[in-house]
């Protein structure tokens, strides 16, 4: 199996500690969270990750090599990631991918216990996309999705695109790890990344993209509810110091 490791931001929120150093390499508890990530897809069966690079791509290279601890590591390049956004990033890392298998999608700024990643994956069989969530609490913000009674997502809601009457209590924040099948990646989530980065320049957020998608197709991303299992996004400082919390 193969994942897709987004990695090319600059995390300007989590400066001065991004300044010389990139977000990924930043430490919870001693760990660079990019350890973390390739750790926890190693133990799960993974056997190869593309590594969407841009700011300080050499840094990650050098660090990080082609072959981790026995996990095969390949690189994608977004070199205007300056202006561009995940959209770009991910429809990079897409082109690196084997066409005929399912592929994991994270972001490189969670940081996450390794059970979360084996009950994503326990639904791959059955589903054709899946997202891995968390029930609305007070430290948690950032995209938010509804879900439908059979829990597939209905609306995927960026946290710039929120209304003012935005109810945040009833909606499941999203963990930024997911699972799509071949079929959903060669049918329907390569022509609409295209068709964004077409439009907007690679300048949106893979969210938006997503958010047409569940739009447009009825049942098609399946919600996998967290009841267990520690995670943080880390953006800024003070996520950085909530995540040194949760996982003490």
């Amino acid at each position: 199996m193969q994942a897709i490791v987004l990695v090319a931001g600059k995390g300007t929120r989590l400066r001065p500690l991004t300044q010389h150093t990139h977000k990924c390499l930043t430490k919870v508890r001693g760990v660079p969270i990019l350890y973390n990530t390739l750790n926890n897809l190693k133990k799960c069966g993974v056997q190869e990750v593309i590594l969407v690079v841009g700011y300080l791509a050499e840094q990650i290279q050098h660090d990080i090599g082609e072959n981790w601890h026995g996990l095969n590591i390949r690189y994608a390049h977004n070199n205007d990631y300056e202006n561009t956004n995940t959209s770009a990033s991910l429809l990079s890392g897409l082109k690196y991918r084997n066409p005929d298998v399912g592929c994991l999608v994270l972001e490189g700024d969670v940081f996450f216990e390794e059970e979360i990643l084996r009950k994503l994956l326990h639904t791959k069989s059955t589903e054709i996309a899946a997202t891995v969530l968390e029930r609305y609490n007070a430290h948690l913000d950032g995209t938010f999705v509804e879900l439908s009674p059979q829990n597939y997502v209905t609306d995927w809601i960026h946290k710039s695109a929120r209304s003012q009457d935005f109810v945040i209590e009833d909606k499941y924040k999203t963990v930024n790890i997911h699972y799509f099948s071949s079929n959903f990646i060669n049918e329907i989530l390569q022509q609409e990344l295209l068709a964004s980065v077409k439009e907007y320049a690679g300048s949106e957020a893979m969210e938006f993209v997503l958010q047409r998608i569940v739009k447009k197709y009825n049942s098609l991303i399946k919600g996998i509810i967290l009841e267990k299992g520690k995670w943080f996004e880390i953006d800024d400082i003070f996520d950085l110091k909530m995540a040194e919390k949760i996982f003490e």
